[in-house]
């Protein structure tokens, strides 16, 4: 799998080929497709790597096929993909909701697959991706495939069936974090701390509490109880996050976020 193809270089199909060319992929082993003419335009100016204008050609010039676009757009994109696929070649599939029963029959023929289910901090290099494989996929293929996205973040195997619990779980429970995190920062501005000091604090608090749980590899429930002393601030705290549900709002939420993801799975 020396030569990779990307189709579809809109913000993660770029992450892709960023944690690509991070890995030590050549730019020469590597050529996209863009629809839109501008897109194209700057991803080709900006990492140096080839538009190769026809998916049909892309394929044929590459040992592995990256489906980086829209859910949508897979019926318009996959038959000219499958059109020059062998053996040989594998479809890794970063489409959310695709699943890979849909995705051979909208090819129109058999074809390797791996759905990779990618979330937003793959930008950074700090993200996670679940990988489901197909039958036909050799556990060395899988194993190159999750070793040339390793700089993108943390590859973690998965069956298909649990693909929807990924996409919840790993994609969108960082907007969950997020809305916890601007609610801190809420928080310290309402208690008299400026908003960028808060902001400080509150990412520190962060950043901190992930390091201390994964250097001293703590179990979060042990971790809060080295925090709350009895009587103190914490635990007050504590209190009005379960009088108000906190733990089973999140739970419900990641649980929704699963479901929606099941209902608009093609």
């Amino acid at each position: 799998m020396d030569k990779v193809g990307i189709v579809g270089v809109g913000n993660m199909g770029e992450s892709v080929l960023r944690a690509l060319l991070q890995k030590g992929v050549k730019k020469e082993s590597l050529c996209f497709v863009e629809a839109r003419k501008d897109r194209a335009l700057s991803i080709g100016k900006t990492y140096g790597v080839k538009d190769v204008k026809r998916v049909s050609e892309l394929t044929k010039r590459s040992d592995l096929v990256v489906v980086a676009v829209k859910p949508q757009d897979a019926r318009k994109v996959l038959p000219d993909v499958a059109s020059s696929m062998d053996g040989s070649k594998v479809l890794v599939s970063i489409m959310a909701g695709v699943t890979m029963a849909n995705i051979i029959a909208l090819a129109g023929r058999s074809v390797k697959v791996i759905r990779m289910m990618p979330n937003i901090a793959v930008k950074v290099g700090q993200g996670v991706i679940g990988v489901a494989a197909g039958a036909d996929v050799s556990q060395k293929e899988v194993s190159k495939v999750k070793e040339l996205f390793s700089s993108a973040g943390l590859a973690v195997d998965v069956g298909e069936e649990l693909m929807d619990a990924v996409t919840s779980l790993g994609a969108s429970s960082p907007a969950f974090f997020l809305l916890f995190l601007e609610a801190m920062i809420d928080g310290g501005v309402k208690t008299g701390i400026p908003r960028d000091k808060a902001r400080a604090i509150s990412l520190q608090v962060i950043k901190g509490t992930i390091a201390m749980l994964e250097e001293e590899n703590v179990h979060p429930a042990l971790m809060r109880e080295m925090i709350t002393s009895p009587g103190g601030t914490t635990i007050s705290g504590l209190a009005a996050l379960e009088d108000k549900a906190f733990r089973g709002s999140v739970i419900e939420a990641i649980e929704k976020a699963a479901q929606r993801a099941k209902e608009l799975s093609l």
